[in-house]
C-alpha cells in the first residue's frame, strides 16, 4: 500500500523556491541594480552640482554686467540642463561621429587642455634675438631703396659735357635741384623700381653703394645716380617690439602642446591606411 505525503504548503513550496541557482543569479541582479540607483542614479540621470550653478551665474554676469536673478538663474539653468541632456542623447546615438566640426572643436579642446600645462612667461632678449634669426622671413620686407638721378639724352650735342660740368657742380656741394635738369627720384623695391624707370636702371641702381654720385649709361641716356639710403630688409629686436614677444609666446606655446599631445596622445595610436 502506497502512501503519500501532505501536499506541500506555501512556506515548504517558497523555501524550495529559494533554494533555486536561477533565483539566486536574478536576486543578485536586482541587489546590482538597486545598488546603482542608489549610489550611481538612473543611467540618464543629469546631476546639476553647485560648480554647475556657480559657473552659469559667473557668465551671466560677464555678459551682462550684473549677477542675475533668481529667475534669470533658473531660466539659464534650465537651458543648460536641454542642452546637457541633447548632448548626451546625441552621444548616446553616436552622432559625433563622422562630423568634422564636432571633430575640429573635441580636437580643440584636448589643445586646450594641454595649454594649461604650458608654463607662461616672458622671453629673454637672448631667446628673442635666437627667435628673430630663426624666424626672419616672417618680419624681413623687401630693400626699398631712396635713390635719385640726372639723365643727359645722347641726342644732345653735349651731353658728355654737360654730365661732367653737373657732376664738377655736385662736388662743390650745389644742391641738384638748382643746376636746372630734372631731379628723379623715388624710394622704391627693385621690383617697384622695374615698373618706373629705364630696365637698365632700375638693374644697376640697387647694387650702388650709398653715398656719392655715380655714373651710369642706358641705350639712350648718360646718367647721374645716386642712393641716398636703403630701407626695409629685417628689422631690429626694438622695432619689432610688442610685435616679436606677442609671436614667441604664441608659436612656442604651440610648440610645447604639440609636444604634450604627441607624448601623452598621439604617441599611443597606429595610424594605417587601408588600401
Amino acid at each position: 500500500m502506497t502512501t503519500t505525503g501532505p501536499p506541500d504548503t506555501p512556506p515548504s513550496r517558497l523555501a524550495r523556491l529559494l533554494a533555486q541557482p536561477l533565483t539566486h543569479f536574478f536576486a543578485l541582479g536586482l541587489l546590482l541594480f538597486v545598488a546603482h540607483r542608489l549610489f550611481v542614479g538612473a543611467p540618464r540621470t543629469v546631476v546639476v552640482t553647485p560648480q554647475v550653478k556657480a559657473e552659469l551665474s559667473r557668465l551671466y554676469q560677464e555678459m551682462n554686467g550684473r549677477p542675475p536673478t533668481a529667475a534669470e538663474l533658473g531660466a539659464e539653468l534650465r537651458k543648460w540642463e536641454i542642452d546637457e541632456a541633447l548632448s548626451r542623447e546625441a552621444l548616446r546615438d553616436r552622432l559625433d561621429r563622422d562630423d568634422p566640426g564636432i571633430r575640429t572643436i573635441l580636437a580643440d579642446k584636448m589643445r586646450m587642455r594641454a595649454a594649461f600645462e604650458v608654463p607662461k612667461r616672458e622671453p629673454t632678449d637672448a631667446e628673442l634675438d635666437a627667435w628673430l634669426a630663426a624666424h626672419r622671413d616672417l618680419y624681413a620686407t623687401a630693400p626699398v631703396y631712396d635713390f635719385e638721378f640726372v639723365a643727359f639724352a645722347k641726342t644732345e650735342p653735349r651731353a658728355q659735357a654737360a654730365r661732367e660740368e653737373f657732376e664738377r657742380a655736385l662736388a662743390q656741394g650745389k644742391d641738384p635741384a638748382s643746376l636746372g635738369r630734372p631731379v628723379i627720384g623715388g624710394n622704391l623695391s627693385a621690383e617697384e623700381m622695374r615698373d618706373r624707370v629705364e630696365p637698365e636702371l632700375a638693374a644697376r641702381i640697387p647694387g650702388l653703394a650709398p653715398g656719392g654720385w655715380q655714373r651710369l649709361e642706358t641705350p639712350t641716356n648718360l646718367v647721374l645716380a645716386r642712393v641716398k639710403g636703403v630701407g626695409g630688409g629685417l628689422p631690429t629686436r626694438q622695432q619689432l617690439g610688442p610685435r616679436l614677444i606677442a609671436d614667441w609666446k604664441r608659436i612656442t606655446q604651440q610648440e610645447a602642446v604639440d609636444a604634450i599631445l604627441q607624448r601623452t596622445v598621439l604617441d599611443r595610436y597606429r595610424f594605417e591606411e587601408q588600401p
